[in-house]
């Protein structure tokens, strides 16, 4: 493979470069160049409309702002090819082609995160690694936080959307981590996601002897938490580190919806089988906050905490009576769900569990219990049908703030509510209606 100046890199068996142009209209672009180097490094597989998707919006403000794209490709066919190879016959910015084919199959995932952080592909040298899910992108002020801490030097730059956290937190989270302890203890089960945990390459990734990561820690190709395992592995070995966390905005962080996640079908063997073991290796340093991080993560509305994702898992054969019986043995370290919920779901009366969890959800706003009413609401998809559509989106919105007031203390959004009418009612009257 030939870099830009027409020398060949050495692990790269083909590689296809862009030249630094407008993607969408061929012109020139005014690039605002970081001061460090980025790769964005996409993994996908058989997604080649994701990936057109993709591509088409983040082209120019990424490249404009200097950061590389590469598209690590495990498919068999060539349609993703094809598309990469269109935009850079448009002119696309720093687009690169990586072909992963000896890594194919929808299993490759694992293996090919952990050749991104290994450096595979990569056409030069970065200050910063990004590897991503192909289906995300993000845009306006989150991008541009990102990129203004990127040029800080920090080790880490996480950057979330506090909305896929579903437990109530009454503390304010910081922004900026000395302590990897207490990033881990906030952020732990955030990190499992493939979206944007940024690492200096100097720092968290060049010292790692990635023998001995999976000799002694199982980073390796057949490992579904590398992100979280080695993360934290090479913060317990560091003197000192510096860590951003950025929230998005409620719009800053899209996805595509051309794909969906499939690990779904293996929610039972990946979070129970593997996920609390993983947790519990970590090193000793992190002991105190691992129960938690393991219920946060297990308590997640897709998979053990809410009624949706257990009639989900009842419904594709996941819940064998033995398996129950695993469950029932551990329940309260992994789900806020009543185990009851999960028992009447297995006798197939999901139908009068939710008439039941419905008139509690209406009595939660009579005793004003707003937090009996947040987490009944998010564990029960079925609400929305109950609701008019513009008095769901109140809800939904009147939770989402009361969740982040929650962190900062004390919300105050409810004061005075005791039904859902007299709350539609509050934000109409707002909203001038």
């Amino acid at each position: 493979m030939l870099n830009n100046k027409g020398k060949r890199n050495g692990n790269v068996p083909f590689l296809l470069p862009g030249s630094v142009v407008n993607c969408e209209s061929g012109h020139n672009a005014k690039r605002r160049l970081m001061k460090n180097k980025v790769a964005c490094c996409y993994l996908t597989h058989e997604h080649p409309e994701v990936m057109d998707e993709v591509l088409q919006k983040i082209c120019v403000p990424y490249g404009n702002r200097g950061i590389d794209i590469y598209v690590y490709d495990s498919s068999i066919s060539s349609a993703t090819k094809d598309v990469v190879d269109r935009y850079i016959s448009s002119g696309s910015p720093h687009l690169y082609y990586v072909p992963m084919q000896h890594l194919s199959g929808e299993k490759g995932g694992d293996a090919k995160y952990l050749e991104v952080l290994k450096g595979y592909g990569l056409c030069g040298e970065y200050d910063y690694i990004w590897p991503t899910k192909d289906r995300c992108r993000f845009e306006g002020e989150t991008l541009d936080k990102i990129c203004r801490a990127l040029d800080e030097d920090h080790d880490i730059v996480f950057a979330l959307d506090e909305r896929d956290r579903y437990e109530l937190i009454n503390r304010e989270l910081q922004q900026e981590y000395t302590d990897p302890v207490q990033f881990f203890g906030n952020y732990g089960a955030l990190t499992t996601n493939w979206e944007c945990l940024i690492r200096r390459k100097k720092t968290m990734l060049d010292p790692i002897d990635w023998d001995r990561y999976e000799r002694d820690h199982n980073v390796c190709a057949n490992n579904s938490f590398n992100q979280t395992v080695s993360t934290f592995v090479r913060l317990s070995e560091m003197d000192s580190c510096s860590i951003k966390v950025i929230e998005s905005g409620l719009d800053d962080k899209r996805y595509s919806d051309k794909a969906q996640p499939i690990w779904r079908s293996e929610i039972f063997e990946i979070w129970i089988d593997k996920w609390i073991p993983t947790i519990y290796a970590l090193p000793a340093v992190y002991d105190g906050y691992k129960l938690s991080v393991i219920k946060t993560q297990l308590g997640h509305i897709s998979l053990f905490g809410s009624n949706d994702a257990l009639i989900f898992l009842r419904d594709s054969g996941a819940l064998s009576p033995q398996r129950v019986e695993i469950l029932r043995s551990m329940w309260d370290m992994i789900s806020k769900v009543p185990f009851a919920n999960l028992e009447m779901i297995m006798a197939g009366e999901e139908k009068k569990l939710f008439e039941q969890q419905y008139e509690a959800f209406l009595a939660s706003f009579e005793e004003k219990d707003y937090e009996r009413g947040y987490y009944l609401f998010i564990q029960n998809g079925w609400m929305r049908e109950r609701f008019p559509v513009e008095d769901y989106r109140i809800i939904a919105l009147s939770f989402y703030i009361f969740a982040k007031d929650t962190r900062r203390g004390y919300s105050y959004l409810f004061d005075g509510v005791d039904s859902i009418k007299s709350l539609t009612e509050r934000f109409k009257t707002l909203g001038g209606r």
